[in-house]
């Protein structure tokens, strides 16, 4: 199993940085905190994305190089990707929607 690396500069410096390199190169803040298999890939998939998506649909291209870049960043200074936040939010939901109390019982004693 893969780890991730945070980057230890926190500062808003680093923060711009990171965000400097993954508008120029996507993959690239994955790269510069170490992950350098996550930051390949982020760039072979924004490339391949942009390259499929474009032609026919350039919004929809132009929406997944930016999310795939996003995420790049997340995971680069949060150590989870979206998709990790996205599946937990939704376990939560389904979790809140299958432990809905039952309706009260009428004033007749039937439900």
């Amino acid at each position: 199993m893969q780890t991730t690396q945070t980057t230890d500069g926190n500062t808003a410096l680093a923060k711009t940085a990171l965000v400097a390199a993954e508008v120029l190169v996507p993959g690239a803040s994955n790269i510069v905190a170490g992950n350098l298999g996550v930051g390949v890939a982020t760039l072979v998939g924004t490339f391949a994305a942009v390259a499929v998506l474009a032609p026919t649909m350039p919004i929809l291209g132009a929406l997944a190089a930016i999310g795939l870049r996003v995420n790049s960043y997340k995971l680069a200074t949060t150590g989870s990707s979206l998709m990790t936040d996205a599946s937990a939010a939704f376990n939560a939901a389904n979790e809140r929607i299958n432990k809905t109390p039952a309706a009260p019982p009428t004033a007749s004693g039937k439900a």
